[in-house]
């Protein structure tokens, strides 16, 4: 008896998902942390480590911040990443006040979308900075987005407004 293109299709899957099974291959395959020695948690420290530093050593503190959070939390007895973890939030601290101040000097020279960025790169550093949001927030309400900086061409600007602020008719 003939059989249709379906059935030997099912016929098919049956017979490779049976050796799979009788090989030992069956499910999904475990991950690389699984499948690795004992040893893997220390080489995954030290791998952790490497990014850490490398990470703080290009600037990027936030995301070395995270890592050095984790290998605490992995080995709470190593007291280096205790002291990591205080070094990099005092450069965070530290980074955030200058851009702060970047963003006052530029908003005293009339640069308001500098100020801008520099307000939003502390932010981005720390995220509960309320001094940073403060100043965006009171640059956003005291300078809406009308003219240059808005993202939308001066004659279309914000809805009923022109360009200089005043009320369209």
């Amino acid at each position: 008896m003939m059989l249709s293109w379906f059935h030997h299709l099912v016929v098919m899957i049956s017979i490779v998902a049976g050796l799979l099974v009788l090989s030992g291959l069956s499910g999904c395959a475990q991950s690389p942390e699984r499948q690795v020695s004992v040893s893997q948690p220390i080489s995954t420290t030290v791998n952790r480590e490497k990014l850490a530093l490398d990470l703080k050593n290009r600037g990027e503190l936030a995301e070395a911040l995270i890592q050095w959070k984790i290998l605490a939390t992995i080995e709470p007895s190593n007291t280096n990443y205790e002291t990591q973890i205080d070094a990099t939030r005092q450069l965070i601290d530290k980074k955030s006040k200058q851009f702060i101040l970047d963003g006052i000097a530029n908003l005293r020279q009339g640069a308001r979308e500098a100020a801008r960025l520099s307000f939003l790169k502390a932010l981005a550093l720390s995220p509960k900075n309320s001094e940073a949001f403060n100043y965006l927030r009171q640059l956003t309400m005291r300078y809406p987005a009308i003219g240059p900086n808005s993202g939308w061409p001066d004659d279309m600007c914000c809805m009923n407004y022109s360009a200089n602020g005043e009320g369209k008719e």
